[in-house]
């Protein structure tokens, strides 16, 4: 019998790829899919930035992606991670608003969102693909669980992880996430005979 930590990745590794992508009007295999998310990502303009939302720890991913995109992939990234201001909106407006209007706030047209959520359902989420969907924004949105959720069913383009639980959930985001940011930037895990290194004494990218 297969030992618990051996099944656990197995089923990561079997979830994974049994994810389903979709972007515009087609659903997509992940090579395809990938693809055209680098290629439209690559044609984003100078002034143009990419907003990360998350709850939790898909809060935790979209600061993550917003740290590494603006460092590595030289593309202005944005994760609402002010609490003043994040505190500010939830109480003048709702927290189900508050992402929503820190993307009025900030906004220019070319601007690209991307929302992360295991459950796919969760309120500020949907408030935001709401209002990206009635304003002609462009949105990439991630979530998990059910088949059913709001984010996948509300959403042109989408990653959906058809796993039960958070943790699988969530580490597949990160994933995908890293994938979309080092094919973006070409870096080849399995050309390599060296490691990266982001001490800006002895930089390798």
């Amino acid at each position: 019998m297969k030992k618990y930590s051996t099944l656990y990745l197995n089923n990561f590794s079997s979830i994974c790829s049994d994810s389903e992508f979709k972007w515009g009007d087609k659903n997509c295999d992940i090579d395809s899919f990938f693809e055209s998310l680098v290629k439209f990502t690559s044609k984003l303009n100078d002034k143009s930035k990419i907003f990360f939302y998350g709850n939790g720890a898909s809060h935790s991913f979209a600061e993550h992606m917003s740290l590494d995109w603006s460092k590595n992939g030289k593309i202005s990234s944005i994760s609402l991670s002010n609490n003043a201001l994040l505190t500010a909106l939830s109480n003048d407006y709702s927290y189900e608003e508050s992402y929503t209007e820190h993307l009025k706030m900030n906004y220019n047209e070319g601007d690209f969102v991307v929302t992360i959520s295991s459950s796919g359902n969760s309120p500020n989420i949907k408030k935001i693909i709401e209002h990206c969907n009635k304003n002609g924004i462009y949105l990439l949105s991630l979530s998990g669980l059910k088949q059913t959720n709001f984010s996948k069913v509300n959403s042109s383009n989408y990653i959906f992880v058809p796993a039960k639980t958070y943790g699988f959930v969530e580490c597949a985001h990160q994933l995908f996430l890293h994938l979309w940011l080092d094919k973006f930037m070409n870096i080849l895990e399995w050309e390599r005979d060296d490691e990266q290194n982001m001490d800006n004494t002895n930089f390798n990218l």
